[in-house]
């Protein structure tokens, strides 16, 4: 996965993560009232329409990136475990964000709990798995593979910059 892809995914999860938690936080800590009784408050539906455009683009984001990063990383085993709890949340997000969109009644008050608490929870799983990436690579991991090509070239770049140019 390019940098810029990675870059792009973790703001684009951030900022969701972000809209949602301010969602939440607006619609239980704050919410409006009049003479009538409680109201939303007014910052509900705007944070609501922005945490909707931006997931569209992270299921995008996540559909492209795990196309090639999971059949690349699958034999390393390593943040096998966190990257199948992140893909799995993933997945139920985007099913209970669809329910609470397309449903009413019973199914939408479900779909709205476990859309808050594994909305929550999401951010701990990819944590996990994308600081995990920053650990040290298991020896015959791709990633060690491609630490010790990168340190052999770097070697071997040294050793003709001191030697002199390769040309005679």
């Amino acid at each position: 996965m390019t940098r810029g892809l990675r870059a792009t995914i973790l703001l684009a999860s951030l900022v969701l993560w972000l809209t949602g938690a301010a969602w939440l936080i607006a619609h239980f800590a704050f919410p409006g009232h009049n003479e009538f009784g409680p109201l939303p408050n007014p910052w509900e539906a705007p944070l609501m329409r922005l945490h909707g455009v931006i997931a569209v683009g992270v299921v995008f984001l996540f559909g492209w990136a795990s196309a090639s990063h999971i059949s690349a990383r699958w034999s390393a085993a390593s943040n096998r475990k966190s990257g199948l709890w992140l893909l799995a949340i993933t997945l139920v997000l985007l099913f209970t964000g669809y329910a609470l969109y397309y449903t009413s009644g019973a199914l939408h008050d479900g779909a709205a709990q476990l859309h808050r608490w594994l909305g929550v929870a999401a951010l701990a799983v990819a944590l996990s798995h994308w600081l995990g990436i920053r650990g040290a690579a298991p020896a015959g991991s791709v990633r060690a593979g491609h630490r010790h090509r990168r340190a052999r070239r770097q070697r071997s770049a040294r050793s003709t910059t001191s030697s002199g140019s390769l040309t005679k």
